[in-house]
């Protein structure tokens, strides 16, 4: 009897286990794609943003993405195209351009 609970244990344990790495995958995949489904090309005042995320081009997709944060905690893609946009974009890489980089010493 207790051979049976055993193999009954054992089996949902290996169940279980391939199933949570499984779910764990599909997670994990999900972030290798496309963030932006579709983009907003309505321009928003800078005053209503929390923050803003620029992800660029790579294997994840073809696409450099804009992502605002406004501060009602919503996620607004936006066109990279617009005018506006692109203001953005220039204006957070030469803040980008003008940071020191970090060094690491050794000790």
């Amino acid at each position: 009897m207790s051979a049976k609970i055993f193999a009954a244990t054992f089996a949902f344990c290996l169940l279980y286990t391939a199933f949570s790495e499984g779910v764990y995958k599909i997670k994990k995949s999900s972030a290798l794609r496309c963030q932006c489904l579709t983009t907003h090309s309505a321009f928003i005042p800078p005053r209503l943003y929390k923050s803003v995320e620029l992800i660029p081009s790579g294997p994840h997709c073809k696409n450099l993405e804009v992502i605002i944060t406004i501060k009602s905690g919503e996620r607004v893609c936006v066109d990279p195209s617009q005018r506006w946009v692109e203001r953005i974009i220039k204006s957070i890489l030469e803040s980008n351009k003008n940071e020191e980089p970090v060094t690491q010493t050794d000790r």
